[in-house]
């Protein structure tokens, strides 16, 4: 089974303004970074996001 899959199946977010291939690549930088201003700097590269987003 795929990360992806697996984060659909468990409910692991309240809302769905973020697509859920972004969210997942959220949680890979953020494991890599442990930062997330760092992750929120990456990530505004592909979407626009704040290191609040992340944290939450």
């Amino acid at each position: 089974m795929k990360l992806k899959e697996m984060i659909g199946d468990i409910k692991l977010f309240e809302r769905e303004r973020v697509p859920r291939e972004v969210r997942v690549l959220w949680i890979a930088i953020y494991v890599q970074t442990s930062s997330t201003r760092r992750t929120a700097k990456i990530l505004s590269e592909i979407h626009p996001v704040s290191h609040t987003a992340v944290w939450k």
